[in-house]
């Protein structure tokens, strides 16, 4: 019986299985269908009626048959073989052959998108084919307009294309026959080679536009603007050169005339409408006259630049020179009150070498000025570098000078700071003096001696002669230190003793009533008679903490308040 049981229930999950399958499949067909029908539903007939307004003619004959074909082959065998292979599908579906429904399937698919392919193709043509007649009868009369446009502007200013005209009336001419093939290739019907014509019309219509409109301004920058200031620069190079400027290493006249032949060679290329090469050169030619009206200029700002500071730089060096005798003198003076290390006391003798130096190189310059044997714009390099050195000199010395006079700030600064240290180790003396400890701590006293110890070897530091400031202050630092830290223990030791002394005149009034904390009691006490005020404290409050810890808390927060 559970066999029988058993089968029928696996038989059922297999017919829901099943049920699900088919259901699937012919989901799948359906939309197979629905392609099939968009496919035969394209506009692919309304397209091909546009193509008979056309010169059914040569290429359009032959274009509008060979669509017209493929299209009969897509609704004739391509679509009516997916009719069958569904209506097979479907079948196999019903007799629950869904591994042959599926293979039907995948084939419907590869012959639903090869016809697809094939439509496509037909209407992405067939609209190069109606785009092509539109925009070939629209260009082409634009195309005609830019022509005549070009011939009138041609003959109403000719003589600003100078013998470029000839040949630019020649090109626009040469127009006419591919005019000609378009309107033959149009006429047979040939709309797609016409398109190619239409291109190369828009093409060849544009360099000569483009010709026509830089050809009178590269004319008017050859024959007159540029040699004009080819003769201006030549003109004011040989000006300069009678005024004693030295320019031979320039070459201008050199390069002048070879630029005259440039300009020379790119009216040739006018004449023959070759207007690319000229303008590739003449921005070439440009760049190479303002490079020489920079260089002139440089030359003349030198020779300011030379008479103005020629003087204040030999000024400067004497003024230098002056300083570091000075700054030499002090140094000295300064040895004596302070120690200075060898990097630091040379540092003036070190100057003077570099003033001698930067002064035997303005000797050398001055004289190469008086000869005026050197082009300005070097002596100008030179001066300007000679400048720059002597005035990081100058800085040098500034720095240097200003680092001695911080050497007396830093000793008044340093005795000024000794004498708040002793200030303050007088106020923690009395201090100690006025509370009620019997004694301090040894750690306390060595504490103290060791501090009164730093403070006399800052003492000692700034007896010596000369002063090492350095030493001064590291000792000082190491005093500072030593202060503040017996301070803080001061501070520490003085309030363990009163809360010590509070906590075990308060427990007292317990030992009676609270035989076991005597022994605690006496103990604290006896620490206290030997200074140990952390242990006589620590023993007290752990007593009264057992007996009575509000009481204790709230001597702690008398003691606190006060």
């Amino acid at each position: 019986m559970k066999f029988i049981f058993a089968a029928i229930f696996i038989a059922a999950i297999l017919l829901v299985i099943a049920y699900f399958n088919r259901r699937k499949l012919y989901k799948d067909i359906d939309e197979l269908e629905k392609r099939k029908v968009e496919i035969m539903n394209r506009p692919v007939t309304d397209e091909l009626a546009k193509v008979k307004r056309l010169n059914m003619t040569g290429q359009t004959e032959e274009l509008f048959d060979r669509w017209r074909q493929t299209w009969d082959e897509v609704l004739a065998v391509d679509l009516a073989d997916i009719e069958e292979k569904l209506v097979e599908s479907e079948d196999r579906a019903d007799q629950f052959r869904f591994g042959k429904a599926k293979e039907i399937n995948g084939d419907v698919v590869d012959k639903l998108e090869e016809a697809e392919g094939k439509v496509e193709s037909i209407l992405r043509e067939l609209d190069e084919l109606i785009g092509s007649e539109e925009s070939n009868r629209q260009e082409s009369e634009e195309l005609k307009e830019k022509r005549r446009e070009a011939r009138k502007r041609l003959l109403a200013h000719r003589h600003t294309f100078g013998k470029a005209a000839s040949l630019l009336e020649i090109q626009l001419d040469a127009l006419s026959s591919e005019f000609d093939k378009f309107e033959e290739l149009t006429n047979e019907g040939n709309y797609l080679a016409a398109r190619e014509i239409i291109l190369k019309l828009t093409h060849d219509m544009d360099t000569i536009l483009h010709k026509m409109e830089v050809i009178p301004v590269l004319m008017a920058e050859t024959t007159n603007l540029l040699p004009a200031q080819l003769n201006e620069i030549e003109s004011g190079y040989k000006e300069m050169k009678q005024k004693g400027y030295l320019l031979d290493h320039l070459q201008i006249e050199k390069e002048v005339a070879s630029l005259r032949k440039q300009l020379d060679l790119y009216k040739d290329f006018i004449v023959k409408t070759e207007t690319h090469e000229v303008e590739v050169g003449i921005r070439d030619v440009k760049d190479n006259i303002e490079f020489f009206y920079e260089l002139l200029e440089k030359e003349v700002d030198a020779k300011h630049f030379i008479v103005k500071n020629e003087t204040v730089t030999k000024e400067q060096l004497e003024a230098a020179s002056t300083a570091n005798e000075e700054l030499q003198a002090e140094t000295e003076h300064v040895r004596q009150s302070y120690q200075l290390t060898k990097d630091e006391w040379i540092v003036p003798q070190k100057l003077e070498e570099d003033i001698s130096r930067l002064a035997k190189r303005y000797e050398l310059l001055e004289a190469r000025i008086t000869e005026q044997n050197t082009a300005y714009s070097f002596l100008h390099e030179e001066l300007e570098e000679l400048q720059t050195q002597l005035e990081d000199l100058q800085k040098e010395q500034t720095s240097f000078s200003r680092f001695l006079k911080t050497l007396r700030k830093e000793e008044m600064a340093a005795r000024e700071s000794l004498a708040e240290l002793r200030k303050k180790i007088n106020e923690i003396f009395r201090r100690v003096n006025k509370s009620n400890m019997p004694g301090v701590p040894d750690f306390y006293q060595s504490l103290t001696e060791e501090t009164t110890d730093r403070i006399s070897e800052v003492i000692q530091a700034l007896n010596e002669k000369p002063l090492n400031m350095k030493a001064v202050q590291e000792k000082l630092s190491e005093a500072v230190s030593s202060v503040g830290n017996l301070e803080r223990k001061t501070i520490e030791i003085i309030e363990q003793a009163e809360l010590a002394e509070r906590i075990i005149q308060y427990g007292n009034r317990y030992k009676r009533s609270h035989p076991g904390i005597s022994d605690q009691l006496y103990r604290a006490e006896l620490a206290f008679r030997n200074y140990d005020y952390r242990s006589a404290l620590e023993e007290a409050a752990t007593a009264i903490d057992k007996v009575d810890p509000k009481g204790l808390k709230q001597l702690e927060d008398m003691m606190n308040k006060n």
